[in-house]
């Protein structure tokens, strides 16, 4: 039988009706499959792998139909050692790991690749592979981070524990030299360490099973061609550098060693050869539209400019979305590379409309809006304009439930305040409820002062909450400006995005951004009033996409198997005033779990 390995990405899971139910992982297992974990064998352990979908959470990644880079990447490192055994990608919805099992037999190892609120799927997923022997190597941001949670949560728990081991910091080709050794020897080592985030020619190879593309399912709000256009639309993630130089005591990777998360850019020339390749079978949608990976654009600097200049001189004709901050609007000369080349959409952190929770999480832009004599509304809305100008689309990340925010009633509160200034400005919006990210600073202050919300790192509380680390929910306990309230945050959060992706400002939204990127197009656009229209249109698509991120209502409404978080948040509710204000309009969120 074929040699092979699986290169697995999990999906999220909504594990939170779980707490105070299930004592340990195994029982988690018992629950999502219906089996009985304790009569899992060598035998039967295929049925184990069969996860109950309908717990899925969809995110940013299934909204934006984003594939997995971490996994594609770890893909090629091992390709490039064992060019000749299949490596064969999975992650449950398209591709489950049971139905490649029980088509081909075993494979000689499963990689994980782990984000913290898939972790629990990755951790049970592990458990079960290892009845049968099969060695699992797991890596990602969570297991960097939060190292101690391998061994807690699926060694103890195995009968082969040296079968699992984690890659803590970068998997390069120096660690992948070594797992593969270790498999060949069967004598994985507890740990492997790297440092070098990205390398040039970790792409193209053969012997790689891809996945069907995922579905652009929010493209079906384009009136008649939508459900044909989302068909043929792929968003292609590509890491022109990784890393980031910053310790922000929100982000997870805050703790990580320096060495471990140190920017490193490729060649200008292998980013721009990746590109070439993705599209040496000519241009299409499937090809032509791009997710740049890295935090923030910007910290390329001069490498930024020459992979930028290649792109245009070259004759690649492509469309792309990026992080970047605010402070690009400052960069003229940058912003018009950047939409020579294609720049269609930018994600920004604006975080809040006040000046004191921008100072309360060392937001660095700071210093620049108190020189400018502006308030931060006047002082954004001042550079969105000017980005807009050149064409580009625009998506505002705000965080809520920070000490400066407001609450007066169920109807007058700081997310109305943040969905007014997007819908103003014709900006999409991610909201994202002040959440502890595990490994973060804060996260580690929060273990220390006993200030988490469901559990202490090590518990069943944390495991299972970990599934809410996907920014959806909050998971610390809010100022007391907003009554220490969970429900109120997630209600300012909900109503954030639901009012500006309303079907009616999406599109007015989508037109606004057709029209803007129409007039000042990308250098395909200017080849021919064809390219300009599609050039357009990808920019008003991406509108549509971005108004649907977080908070679908599938999270906040119940379901029949699932609590939403409307009503969880209700139920574990103190404040009789709060109480009494959402009462009437919780209810609403309960009526889908009882079919009504």
């Amino acid at each position: 039988m074929e040699k092979y390995y699986i290169v697995y990405n999990p999906l999220t899971l909504d594990l939170m009706h779980l707490l105070d139910i299930c004592g340990d992982v195994t029982e988690v297992i018992s629950d999502l499959t219906g089996l009985d974990y304790s009569q899992i064998n060598n035998q039967n352990y295929t049925n184990y792998l069969k996860l109950n979908l309908n717990r899925q959470k969809r995110g940013m990644v299934d909204t934006l139909a984003l594939e997995s880079k971490a996994a594609d990447y770890v893909a090629n490192q091992i390709s490039k050692i064992d060019p000749v055994s299949r490596i064969i990608l999975a992650d449950s919805s398209r591709r489950s790991i049971e139905e490649i099992i029980n088509e081909r037999g075993k494979p000689a190892a499963v990689f994980i690749t782990s984000m913290s609120a898939n972790f629990p799927t990755a951790a049970l997923t592990s458990i079960v592979l290892n009845h049968a022997k099969i060695p699992v190597i797991i890596g990602g941001v969570h297991v960097s981070s939060s190292k101690d949670d391998l061994d807690v949560f699926i060694k103890k728990v195995v009968p082969f524990p040296e079968l699992v081991t984690q890659v803590t910091g970068p998997g390069d080709s120096k660690v992948f030299i070594q797992i593969l050794k270790g498999l060949r020897e069967s004598k994985l080592e507890d740990e492997y360490v790297g440092t070098e985030m990205i390398e040039d020619g970790i792409w193209g190879a053969e012997n790689i099973e891809t996945m069907e593309p995922m579905d652009l399912v929010f493209l079906e709000k384009l009136p008649v061609i939508g459900r044909f256009i989302k068909k043929l639309i792929r968003i292609n993630p590509i890491a022109p550098y990784l890393g980031c130089p910053f310790s922000c005591n929100f982000c997870s990777i805050s703790t990580i060693p320096v060495k471990q998360r140190r920017l490193v850019a490729r060649s200008a020339e292998d980013f721009v050869a990746e590109i070439k390749y993705i599209q040496r079978g000519g241009v299409g949608l499937d090809n032509r539209i791009f997710f740049f990976l890295p935090d923030n654009l910007l910290l390329g600097g001069d490498r930024l400019e020459e992979m930028l200049d290649l792109i245009i001189e070259s004759d690649l004709v492509i469309n792309y979305a990026a992080q970047i901050s605010i402070e690009v609007a400052h960069k003229p000369h940058l912003l018009e590379k950047l939409r020579k080349s294609g720049a269609t959409h930018f994600f920004i952190g604006f975080e809040s409309l006040n000046i004191d929770n921008l100072k309360f999480i060392g937001k660095n832009i700071v210093s620049d809006i108190e020189k400018s004599g502006k308030t931060v509304r006047q002082y954004y809305s001042e550079m969105i304009k000017i980005i807009q100008s050149y064409g580009i689309s625009i998506h505002g990340a705000f965080i809520f439930g920070m000490p400066f925010d407001n609450f007066d009633s169920v109807k007058n509160h700081t997310g109305k305040e943040i969905a007014d200034f997007c819908k103003e400005h014709h900006i999409g919006v991610q909201g994202c409820p002040l959440t502890d990210l595990p490994g973060s600073k804060n996260f580690q202050l929060a273990q220390k002062n006993n200030t988490y919300v469901y559990g202490k790192q090590g518990t069943m509380g944390y495991f299972l909450s970990l599934c809410v680390s996907d920014l959806s929910e909050c998971n610390r306990k809010p100022p007391e400006s907003l009554f220490e309230s969970m429900l109120v945050v997630l209600h300012m959060t909900y109503e954030a995005v639901k009012q500006v992706g309303s079907h009616y400002n999406v599109m007015k939204n989508a037109f606004f951004v057709f029209k803007k990127a129409f007039k000042y197009p990308t250098k395909s656009g200017k080849m021919s009033f064809r390219e300009r229209v599609i050039d357009a249109f990808i920019a008003a698509s991406a509108q549509m996409i971005v108004n649907n991120l977080y908070h679908a209502d599938e999270t906040v409404y119940s379901k029949p198997e699932v609590k939403g978080s409307y009503e969880r948040y209700f139920a574990r509710e103190e404040h009789a005033e709060i109480k009494t204000a959402f009462k009437k309009h919780v209810r609403q969120f309960a009526l889908k779990r009882n079919g009504l």
